[in-house]
């Protein structure tokens, strides 16, 4: 009897104590949760205001697209256009031209400089990484040197002495301009490729190997598939940038100007006569297909790096 009466004490102790320690648990736990609700709703307002901060140009840009020149000019910048002016775009289109190209000429001067240039520029960036990664030659350490040390050095430095190859080569100002700069390796392209294809584990090569597939057809067919997604990632970026880019065309490729190229000359050329309105209007337009390239793959650009696989 004492002893029942003992452990029937101890038990009601436990409970006892089990109850109140879930009673802390869950005034903890009710603590932390009003606290992570508190940090959650200091970095919404924060990153609310940084998105509205990113979005009022753009629509200030918009309705002062939709004045006069002379009301952008004399009038309050910040208020909304007394006449609604949409015809300003279809000035765009008339105005806006570098020489005898005109804006569709620049927007496809636009289009195949960087679909060229990415669509050739990953699928060689991928194949040196897959190659410098999992295959070994002699000089392996010597190609992944060099490929770092050009990294290194300063774009302006070496660009003269790219110039004056490119003229004696006679590729200056031809579309084999970006055909053979696009075969340039380097940058984080390289150390992201060159790691992720180095952490696929090589089994895979080894299967397909022994059924008798080449180099190549385990490259394409196998490593090349797995790393869409870092690949998708890098034409991505690379066509926002490269569409936004005036620079290439207007020292590479001067008789195929680009949209940003044509704005840049516009603003440069009538910087005491611009009309601001239309020039916005190309700004606007210039900004849809870096639009729809985002919303259609925002999916891919924002998503993490991964991979996996199974073996067996």
């Amino acid at each position: 009897e004492k002893c029942y009466s003992k452990s029937r004490t101890f038990s009601v102790k436990y409970i006892v104590s089990g109850e109140v320690n879930m009673e802390k648990s869950e005034s903890l736990h009710a603590v932390k949760g009003k606290s992570e609700k508190i940090v959650f709703a200091v970095f919404f307002v924060i990153f609310f205001l940084y998105a509205l901060s990113l979005l009022y140009p753009m629509v200030w840009m918009f309705f002062s697209s939709l004045k006069k020149s002379l009301e952008y000019e004399a009038g309050d910048p910040f208020a909304l256009p007394k006449y609604w002016k949409f015809e300003n775009y279809l000035t765009s289109f008339r105005t806006l031209k570098v020489g005898e190209t005109g804006y569709f000429g620049m927007i496809w001067n636009s289009l195949w400089i960087n679909v060229l240039s990415i669509a050739e520029g990953v699928f060689v960036s991928a194949a040196v990484c897959y190659v410098v990664a999992k295959i070994s030659f002699p000089g392996r350490k010597v190609v992944y040197s060099v490929i770092i040390l050009q990294m290194m050095l300063p774009i302006y430095g070496s660009m003269a002495p790219a110039l004056l190859l490119s003229k004696n080569l006679n590729i200056y100002d031809t579309p084999l301009q970006v055909i053979i700069s696009s075969l340039a390796v380097g940058g984080s392209k390289f150390l992201i490729l060159q790691a992720f294809f180095k952490g696929i584990p090589w089994e895979y090569a080894e299967a397909a190997y022994m059924d008798g597939a080449s180099h190549w057809q385990v490259f394409v067919k196998i490593m090349f598939p797995q790393a869409l997604a870092p690949m998708m990632t890098f034409a991505i970026t690379d066509f926002i940038g490269g569409w936004n880019d005036y620079m290439t065309s207007l020292i590479w490729l001067p008789s195929f100007p680009t949209l940003a190229t044509g704005l840049y000359k516009y603003e440069a050329a009538m910087i005491r006569s611009i009309n601001y309105p239309v020039y916005f209007c190309g700004v606007i337009i210039s900004a849809i297909p870096v639009l729809t390239v985002f919303i259609c793959f925002r999916d891919t650009f924002m998503s993490s790096l991964s991979m996996g696989g199974l073996k067996g």
